[in-house]
């Protein structure tokens, strides 16, 4: 009676993963087929009402059968997460470990960002130079991804706009530019969002690029011309959107990285601005310290992992949308 103990009315267990599922326990899932030690807990779980997850793995033409595909269908009409399969080699290899740890997360975690559509700027840009070369800084963007996933994980629709592909569970926007990140930015913003997060290291300069590789071996000097400040577009396009800035600093005090960082915060109409100091780490690192300066009450500072970092972020956004 272990099934009713854990998945039945009452039960313990807050949510029933199954991973991996294989087409079978798909197939008998859908139908409400109980015959397996599986599949009778998860019978009694969906009787019940409880959470209940999904993790498909099989080979890839099983994985792409219209039955197994409608079987799918017919378990999310249920309420019930799947958590979709690698697709590698001929197989639907089952999802990644954190992959699967996260979606548990999402379902059972705070859902204090539910039904808000956060979008997020990442990174690093790429001004091009000639075919080869580019013009670049050493902001690495895992900053602006855990804040993506910590934002998913308590419930948010998040699009994340940078330049790089990395098969992250919610939507990637890509550009590569200063320019592009700008168009990609105002674009979605036209779809209606609650906040946007402009982590991104945002080029300051860029140039016109020669079309042709430019041949070394001697002086070279590159006309720059300012890009446009992504967060002034932004603003003067959407005056109620909540906007969190970042603000880097090189070698000042904690009292001077703060005022600059809410001189700042004042003058572009934030809500929030993180700042820190690169000059003592920070761009490339797992850690980084950070003040986090909300313009109703005050800065907070805040020092560990980039994860902890983002989880902090994202409370004080909570706390204004």
């Amino acid at each position: 009676m272990y099934h009713v103990e854990f998945c039945g009315k009452g039960g313990i267990a807050d949510l029933l993963l199954v991973a991996p599922t294989t087409a079978n326990t798909i197939g008998k899932m859908a139908v409400g087929i109980d015959d397996t030690p599986v599949t009778t807990f998860a019978t009694t779980a969906i009787g019940s009402g409880k959470a209940v997850m999904v993790v498909p793995a099989m080979h890839e033409a099983m994985y792409r059968h219209p039955g197994v595909l409608t079987n799918l269908e017919t378990l999310k009409s249920m309420g019930i997460a799947v958590v979709d399969p690698r697709i590698e080699e001929g197989k639907a290899k089952i999802a990644d470990n954190q992959r699967i740890v996260l979606e548990v997360e999402r379902a059972l975690g705070p859902k204090d960002l539910a039904s808000k559509r956060i979008l997020i700027t990442s990174g690093s840009n790429a001004e091009r130079i000639d075919p080869i070369r580019i013009l670049t800084n050493r902001a690495s963007g895992r900053t602006g991804v855990e804040i993506g996933l910590e934002a998913y994980r308590r419930g948010g629709e998040v699009t994340i706009v940078h330049r790089y592909r990395m098969g992250l569970p919610f939507r990637e926007v890509y550009a590569e530019s200063a320019q592009e990140m700008l168009n990609a930015v105002l674009s979605e913003l036209e779809n209606g969002y609650n906040a946007l997060i402009s982590a991104a290291a945002v080029a300051d300069y860029t140039l016109d690029p020669k079309e042709e590789k430019i041949r070394s071996g001697q002086d070279l000097v590159l006309r720059l011309k300012p890009t446009k400040k992504m967060i002034k577009e932004v603003r003067s396009t959407c005056p109620d959107l909540k906007i969190v800035g970042f603000k880097a600093e090189t070698n000042v005090s904690d009292d001077e990285l703060v005022k600059r960082a809410t001189e700042s915060m004042k003058s572009s109409d934030l809500d929030l601005v993180v700042a820190n100091d690169v000059g003592s780490g920070g761009i490339g690192c797992e850690d980084n310290r950070v003040h986090i300066i909300n313009k109703h009450c005050g800065s907070t500072l805040v020092q560990g992992k980039k994860g902890l970092i983002a989880r902090k972020i994202i409370d004080c956004l909570a706390e204004v949308l």
